[in-house]
This record gives C-alpha cells, sequence and structure tokens, in this order.
C-alpha cells in the first residue's frame, strides 16, 4: 500500500514549523462544561492551525465494552446499555450545540446508532471490536469540532484510520511513509484550520479498524506529531505536569518544570500514572518537547519532556507502587530464565541469587495477568514461583548514584524490610523492592529528606523607561540577596512595541544592546497565553509603564498563573467596575498584586495603612501632598520664577510624567487617591472626587509637543495665584485629601490650597511626599508619613520592595 505526498515542500516545511498537536483524555470531555472548558482552552493555547488529538468521551469506552460483552450474554441487557450509551452522546449534542450544527451532528450519530441496533440484533456484522471501538474517539473529535465550529473557529474532524495505517500486532507497527503521505495531504492544503483527530485508533492495509492498546490516545499524539515532524505535543490532564512524588500520597510535592528524556521513560517503566513508555517511542528528541499540562488549572504550573542533557547528578522524583510480584525462577532451567528475560514486559528490576540458585524478576500487579496466561502458554507455570505483598519505591534522576541523595534513600530504607536494592541499568535511578506494604509516612519522611526544592521565579519586565532602566541596574546589584530565597531570573524585557523573551534567563550584561539585537516585534495580547510555558515555579509581571493598554489586561495575566508588581497606577485607579473586576479576577486565581510604588514612589505607605487595619484600627482621613512632581514644582516656585520654566525642567529630570498635563490637570493625583481609598476598603470612583485642574481647556488636548512649547501660558495665572496667597502669608500647594463622613459618605478633594508659610506642607523638600492620617488611634495627632515622592532610582528601590514582599510571600506559603 503506498500513498503519494501531493503537497509542495514549502507546505510540509510550514506544518513542521509552525503546527503543533494537544491531547485530551476522556476525563477532559466527560461532560459539556468539560467540552466547553476544552474548546477554550484549544481557542486560546493552540494555534490557528494546530492538531488536536481526542479520546472517547468520559467513560464512553467502558460503555462500549460492557455492551459487547453484554450482547453475548443477554441482548436485553445489551440493549438498556445501548440506549443508555446513546442518550449520553446524544445529551452532549443536545447541551452544546444548536441550530443548523446541532441538527448536522444529531443526524450523523442517530445514523450511528442505528448501525449499531442493527448490529445488536444480528441485522448487520461488525466482527471486529476495534471497529466499535473506534465509535467513542469519532465522536469526540466530531463533537469537538463542531462546538469549535458553532464558536466561530475554523475546524474540522479527522477521523486517523483515513491516514494512519499500520500492520495488526499486539502492538500495531506503523506504516510511518503511508501514514506521513496521508496525514500531510490532509492537512497542509488547510492552514488557519484545527483539525480534531481521533486518538486510539488506526486501520490495516485492508481497511479494517486496529487499535493502538493502553494510552493508546497518549501514543497517537507523540504519534501523529513525529509524522508532521512538530515541535511540541501537549499532553493535557488533570495534574499539572509531573510531580517531585505523588501528591495523592505526599504532600508538599512540587511540580517539576523540565526532566529529561531518559528520565521520563524511566518513570514511565516504573509505572508513573501520568507517563507511558509508548508515548515516548515515535518521539525525534532532539526537536519535539512533550508538555504535560493541567486542562482543569491551564494557569498552573507545566512540565517540559525535552532534550535538557541535565549535567548535574541529581533525583528528581520519588515514584512508588503499592503493589508489586515477584517471580522466582530456578537457574537451573536456562531456557524458562531466558524466555522470562525475552518477555515484552521489561522487569521493574530482575537480579540472581547465585547463592540461592534462582533469579528473581519483579513487575507492576498490573502485568500479573498477563503473566500468568504467558505461563500457561510455555506450560512452566509449575517452574516459578509467584510471590505477591510486595511494594517499591524508586528514586529517579541523572546518574542517581553519585548524589547525595542516593546515601540518604539508602539509609533510611535500610531500616525497613527491603528485599533489593538496585540501580536501572542506565543509572538513571535506584529501586527499592520492600517486604512490606507500601507505607505513605515513609514517602513524605524520605521525600522531605531528599528534596529541599529551591523554587523558581520568572520576572517579566514590561517597561524599559526611567523607571525600567533603574531597577535592572539595582537587579543586577542585588543579584545574590535576591535570590537567597527563590531562584529568580528575569525571563523577558518588553517595551510597547517589541519583546526579549528567553526562558533561560536573558543576560543582563550590556542587556540595552541585546535588547536591540533581539528583541522582536510581539502582541501582549497574544504572548500572555504563552506564558505558562516558561519553566518556572512562580511568575510576576512587573509593570513599570504608564500604559492603558497593559492594565486592561491585568485579568488575562491573573488567569494565565502570573502576580503583579505594579508601577502603573492605570489598574488600581481604573473606573470601578473594571476595577472590581481585576480584584475578583486576582482572587479567583489566588494570585498577587502589589503596587505600593502608585502612591508615595517608595514609600511604605500601603504597607502601614494595611498594618493599621490588620492592627484592627480604622482609618478616618488622608490628606497632604501626594504627588512628588508638584511638590517639587511649588516647593522651588516664587514670585520670581516662571511656573512653565519649573515644568521644562521637571520633564528634563524624570520628575513629571512623560506628559506633564498628567499631573497639572492632576489626573495624576486622582489616581493615587482612588488607590489609596480603595487600599482601606472605601468605595471611590473618579466622580466621586471634586478635581480643580491647572490647566487651562485650550491646552488639554493638543500634541505634547505642541504643548510644550505653549506652556508659557500658563505663567500670568500662576504668578497671580502665588501673589493673592502671598497677600495673607501663605504659599499654594496642591493639595489631595480624602474623609469619611459620620454618615459614611467619602468626601474627596485634589486642587490648590493656601498653607501657611510655617506649616510642615508648606515647608518639604522639593520632591517630597506627605500624607498625615487620622485614625480612630490617632485622631489627637496624625500619623505623618513623609519622604521622597518621586525620583526613577526611589521608584526602583520601591518596586524591588515589592519584589521582596512577594518572594516572603511564596516562600512562606510554600513551607506551610
Amino acid at each position: 500500500m503506498t500513498v503519494e505526498v501531493q503537497v509542495t515542500p514549502e507546505q510540509i516545511q510550514a506544518v513542521a514549523d509552525t503546527v503543533q498537536v494537544h491531547k485530551f483524555g476522556g476525563s477532559s470531555l466527560a461532560d459539556a462544561y468539560c467540552y466547553r472548558r476544552v474548546a477554550r482552552i484549544v481557542t486560546e493555547y493552540a494555534g490557528a492551525s494546530d492538531l488536536v488529538v481526542v479520546s472517547a468521551a468520559g467513560d464512553t469506552t467502558n460503555r462500549i465494552l460492557e455492551i459487547i460483552d453484554a450482547k453475548s450474554d443477554d441482548k436485553g441487557v445489551a440493549e438498556v446499555l445501548l440506549k443508555q450509551l446513546e442518550k449520553y452522546q446524544q445529551g452532549l449534542i443536545h447541551e452544546l450545540l444548536n441550530g443548523d450544527v446541532q441538527a448536522r451532528v444529531l443526524q450523523q450519530s442517530q445514523a450511528d446508532f442505528k448501525r449499531w441496533y442493527a448490529w445488536l440484533n444480528d441485522q448487520e456484522e461488525i466482527k471486529r471490536r476495534p471497529e466499535l471501538l473506534s465509535y467513542g474517539e469519532l465522536w469526540s473529535a466530531r463533537l469537538l469540532s463542531a462546538l469549535l465550529e458553532q464558536q466561530g473557529v475554523t475546524a474540522d474532524y479527522i477521523d486517523a484510520r483515513t491516514f494512519l495505517v499500520a500492520d495488526d500486532a499486539p502492538e500495531p507497527h506503523i506504516r510511518v511513509d503511508v501514514s506521513r503521505a496521508g496525514l500531510l495531504n490532509r492537512i497542509a492544503p488547510h492552514p488557519g484550520t484545527r483539525f480534531i483527530v481521533t486518538g486510539f485508533i488506526c486501520t490495516d492495509p485492508d481497511g479494517n479498524s486496529l487499535i493502538l492498546g493502553r494510552n493508546g490516545s497518549d501514543y497517537s499524539a507523540t504519534l501523529v506529531g513525529s509524522l508532521i515532524d512538530s515541535k511540541q505535543v501537549t499532553i493535557w490532564k488533570d495534574v499539572a505536569g509531573v510531580y517531585s512524588a505523588d501528591p495523592r500520597k505526599v504532600e508538599r510535592v512540587v511540580s517539576l518544570p523540565t526532566i529529561d528524556w531518559q528520565e521520563a521513560e524511566e518513570l514511565a517503566r516504573l509505572g508513573s500514572p501520568v507517563l507511558h513508555p509508548r508515548t515516548f517511542q515515535p518521539v525525534n528528541r532532539e526537536r519535539m518537547v512533550i508538555a504535560v499540562r493541567s486542562s482543569l488549572k491551564v494557569e498552573n504550573q507545566q512540565t517540559r519532556i525535552g532534550q535538557y542533557n541535565d549535567t548535574e547528578p541529581k533525583g528528581k522524583v520519588l515514584t512508588s507502587l503499592a503493589d508489586v510480584v515477584l517471580f522466582r525462577v530456578d537457574l537451573s532451567d536456562p531456557k524458562l530464565v531466558e524466555q522470562f528475560e525475552s518477555l515484552e514486559l521489561t522487569p521493574l528490576i530482575s537480579w540472581n541469587e547465585v547463592a540461592q540458585h534462582h533469579a528473581y524478576y519483579a513487575y507492576h500487579q498490573n502485568h500479573l495477568e498477563y503473566i500468568e496466561r504467558w505461563l500457561e502458554q510455555v506450560d512452566k507455570a509449575d517452574h516459578v514461583v509467584q510471590m505477591a505483598g510486595y511494594s517499591m519505591i524508586a528514586l529517579v534522576g541523572a546518574r542517581i548514584q553519585e548524589t547525595d541523595q542516593y546515601g540518604t534513600f539508602k539509609t533510611e530504607l535500610s531500616a525497613q524490610n527491603l528485599r533489593r536494592l538496585a540501580f536501572s541499568p542506565d543509572s538513571n535511578s535506584v529501586i527499592a523492592i520492600l517486604e512490606q506494604k507500601l507505607d505513605n509516612r515513609l514517602l513524605n519522611r524520605l521525600h522531605s529528606q531528599l528534596f529541599n526544592y529551591r523554587r523558581s521565579l520568572g520576572v517579566l519586565v514590561v517597561g524599559r523607561g526611567n523607571i525600567g532602566s533603574a531597577w535592572l541596574s539595582l537587579y543586577r546589584r542585588l543579584r545574590e540577596r535576591i535570590n537567597e530565597q527563590m531562584d529568580v531570573r528575569i525571563i523577558g524585557i518588553l517595551n510597547s512595541t517589541r519583546m526579549w523573551l528567553d526562558y533561560n534567563g536573558v543576560e543582563l550584561d550590556d542587556w540595552e544592546a541585546s535588547f536591540d539585537k533581539f528583541a522582536r516585534p510581539y502582541e501582549l495580547s497574544q504572548l500572555i497565553p504563552e506564558l505558562p510555558n516558561a519553566p518556572y515555579d512562580e511568575l510576576v509581571m512587573l509593570d513599570l509603564t504608564d500604559s492603558v493598554g497593559v492594565a486592561q489586561l491585568y485579568p488575562s495575566f491573573f488567569a494565565n498563573g502570573l502576580h503583579i508588581i505594579s508601577a502603573n497606577k492605570r489598574a488600581g485607579a481604573s473606573g470601578e467596575s473594571q476595577y472590581q473586576e481585576i480584584r475578583t479576577i486576582q482572587r479567583e486565581y489566588e494570585r498577587e498584586w502589589y503596587y505600593n510604588t502608585t502612591v508615595g514612589a517608595g514609600l511604605p505607605l500601603n504597607y502601614a495603612l494595611n498594618d493599621l487595619r490588620n492592627s484592627g484600627d480604622t482609618i478616618r482621613s488622608i490628606s497632604g501632598i501626594f504627588s512628588g512632581t508638584m511638590s517639587w514644582l511649588f516647593e522651588n516656585f516664587n514670585a520670581d520664577v516662571k511656573f512653565s520654566d519649573l515644568v521644562r525642567e521637571a520633564k528634563m529630570r524624570g520628575l513629571s510624567e512623560p506628559d506633564p498635563r498628567e499631573d497639572l490637570t492632576c489626573q495624576d493625583i486622582v489616581r493615587k487617591l482612588l488607590i489609596l481609598a480603595r487600599e482601606i476598603g472605601l468605595k471611590l470612583d473618579w466622580k466621586d472626587i471634586d478635581v480643580d485642574s491647572l490647566l487651562p481647556e485650550q491646552l488639554e488636548d493638543i500634541p505634547l509637543e505642541q504643548f510644550m512649547q505653549r506652556l508659557p501660558e500658563l505663567d500670568d495665572a500662576m504668578h497671580h495665584l502665588y501673589l493673592d496667597a502671598q497677600q495673607t502669608g501663605k504659599v499654594p500647594r496642591l493639595l489631595a485629601s480624602f474623609a469619611v463622613q459620620d454618615n459614611d459618605q467619602v468626601r474627596a478633594r485634589v486642587g490648590i490650597e493656601y498653607i501657611p508659610e510655617g506649616d510642615m506642607l508648606a515647608n518639604l523638600i522639593p520632591g517630597e511626599n506627605i500624607f498625615v492620617i487620622y485614625t480612630d488611634w490617632y485622631h489627637e495627632m496624625p500619623l505623618v508619613i513623609s519622604g521622597p515622592g518621586a525620583g526613577k532610582e526611589v521608584t526602583a528601590g520601591g518596586v524591588q520592595s515589592d519584589l521582596n514582599q512577594l518572594l516572603s510571600r511564596l516562600s512562606n506559603r510554600h513551607q506551610g
């Protein structure tokens, strides 16, 4: 059987370069809610031309097997089971689809079940069990494709039997060239279409259905990926990758960002529930990466399996099996020993005890039935002693014998009923067979002794202007101290149009030149869903911009698993409804949001307010000079100085906002006031604040360059303002305030006030902020917090303070 490739080499290369494969198992498609969740994942996390491999929905395969078995025993029972299956499958169609799409898929389903009823009543012959089993995957692919189509996505489904050809065997042998040509001919002419492919099934050259066996859908996914030479296959499961131990047995496990092919295969060989050995068979290890991600919590950490070639000897995973069976074979029967060693099933461990003249083979309990059948076939069952009641604990990792962990592992288990301790042939694991039940207390104790994982934090720096540059310089100086709590790496630096991203960590020596060399255009909304691919335990975005667009994406950052540190005031001062949405998403996904620099630059204002509230105090009012820019302007302003000259100098020094009108219209101060009010639990919006702008209307909406040229138009009004204040021995200052009234109403104002020349508010260091806070405890004499309120170094220090707070919080959360 031959199939010719009908597409061009350029089309084939485009598929290899752009198309990835995603796989969803039956539990991910158990009901209508699950289907919608998978459709969202496919829409947001799969490329426009990606392939999606699916299993049968929920327990459909088991239901089909029950119907097949029941037919030979009791057709009445089989018919009841078939009606239940029909109701389940068509119920999904009714719940998920509507209109013409629903009618089309329902008609296809009705035709399928008509054939099933004909088979059940012996009116149609379907001899091969694989053909009946294939319907489960076919129904899933058809339904998911239709759901995506209904949502406006270009999608179609592919029955794998139309391209995946194999020779029948216990594990079907794939005809690679024929299958590759068939798949490429189907998908390459249709870029921009998400194809949903049936897993688990294939066909022989005569058109008879075959199944790929246990974990056939995972194997299908990597097989499909290898046929198109894809760079990545993502297997979506109900767990967030591979953990340092089974989280059902061991507390405080961590998800592994990466593991090497050899480590992953050893885990699969030792019975990992997440991985299966056949999954790795077709993989091009030099090109492909397998990502294991959670479909339940997309934002969680994932594990990437690839060619990492770790040089450091290190145990990564403590794995275990509760039930292990030993087979003891007499060495006097060398033929039987040879047959045991040539079995298709590889033992967990095998060894000879020459003094006892016996060979021992340890197998997973799941393999017991296969081995017992084989022994009966070779008529040697009486020559083998089967021994139950054993368990296994193994430590998997590169060059395990060279690690200190091996010594700990050996010492701890020597105190148990240890039957055998040995290394795997490739030295990627040390395996202990115990003559006792598996004890989860032992696993927890051993795990805590073996692993003291240093958690990792990836930092995305958005904004490389004054504050961003200053913080990167500060980070370089403090890197060793910062990394004491966690492994902190900067994975990306972004400006408004270009991005330099490196998941291994960007090199900060001469980073400006490197940015110019390596940065590429990007869309932030498209980047966000890809960030969870970064191999870190935690991710944080530093928003060092003044961008409304970045602030509007905070819910997406949170939903995709990132914490946020803001120097950008736009999110915290957004409209009340948008602000509440941001807070809701933040709480739902349990992310941290620090923004102390949005008010008072590096002053610990928010920390102080939170401490008062958490200690039981109530904030009654806050007033003062909230803007370091306006403080600098008015402290330097007098009758002999032109106000316009001061504004130009403030912009040149980087003390003002990039557009000084943000300061002069008081918009920047209003944002700070809103952030402070919300920080103490008040519901305040822009419309609730009385604002007196310093800017005449004719200067508000003109281009910035033109505005800077027309700045002198401010001078006469500001000069008269100063002289008016002087007549009563006062000076003008731009103040902000809010107070909670007796009726719980909030009065808030921003504008010019005349302050006596001897008052502390009139005698600040230029650029200094001052916050006067009255509370139930501080009602006679206020709490006053003052200090520098502007400047890139001060603000960068405040950002670093927020990062320190985040690191401390994450460390405590992990330890707790």
